[in-house]
């Protein structure tokens, strides 16, 4: 019998959102344009996009996430800048906090879903986190009205793991008091949230709302662009 979900937190609860993304570019545009490098928009896009790769493939490799300084050093060094660390940790606290200056929505259905859920389910929350920290994310959950419903939240920066390492989902288990094979994981991320969870002895659904990019070639249990197919898909599990 299904006890305990788990969801993953970007994309799945809230939007990774192109208002927050455009806001961090700029940031970083002028601070670029300061210390001399001039770059068009496709530039500075293609910097992004390939520290966005370094982080994942060093998430996979390492099971931990690199914190807001380690990832705004690695956008300087694409950039040819070399900052001071004192600046670097100002630059990392800016990042941080972007996202409580826009702040990202949540995903469509989230709310109702979680509510129904929390009746007859144990909820918690297992995070990636990277740019933006457990403090801050804590934060942004507890403005769209989400912790009450869950029993406790996991994140990397905390947990000193990430996904897909077992341990993440085992340490989660463990503050919800339940057995991996009565827990089913919800999230955007073949990688991270699939394979981790499958990995640690859970169930699968790979939600494909915001994130499409797995929806094609995955391994979860089932998977589902809309919230308002959990419940079926649970019963769906239980019943397997």
């Amino acid at each position: 019998m299904i006890k305990a979900v788990t969801l993953d937190c970007w994309n799945t609860l809230i939007v990774d959102d192109d208002q927050r993304a455009e806001k961090m570019k700029a940031y970083f545009r002028a601070i670029f344009e300061e210390n001399k490098i001039s770059l068009i928009d496709e530039d500075i896009n293609t910097i992004f996009s390939d520290e966005l790769v370094l982080f994942e493939n060093y998430v996979v490799s390492h099971r931990k996430t690199p914190n807001a300084r380690d990832r705004a050093e690695t956008v300087f060094r694409l950039a040819g800048i070399e900052l001071p660390e004192e600046r670097l940790l100002r630059v990392a606290h800016d990042c941080d906090h972007m996202a409580l200056e826009a702040r990202p929505p949540l995903v469509p259905g989230v709310t109702e879903t979680l509510e129904s859920l929390a009746e007859s389910h144990v909820l918690g929350v297992i995070c990636n986190t990277g740019f933006h920290g457990a403090s801050t994310l804590r934060e942004i959950l507890s403005g769209h009205g989400l912790l009450p419903f869950f029993r406790h939240l996991t994140f990397s920066d905390e947990a000193g793991v990430a996904k897909p390492h077992e341990r993440i989902f085992q340490l989660t288990l463990e503050k919800l008091g339940a057995r991996p094979d009565e827990t089913v994981h919800v999230g955007d991320s073949e990688p991270a949230d699939i394979a981790g969870a499958k990995l640690a002895g859970l169930r699968t659904v790979l939600f494909t709302g915001v994130n499409g990019r797995y929806a094609e070639e995955n391994t979860a249990h089932a998977v589902i662009d809309s919230y308002a197919d959990l419940t079926g898909v649970l019963k769906s599990l239980d019943a397997r």
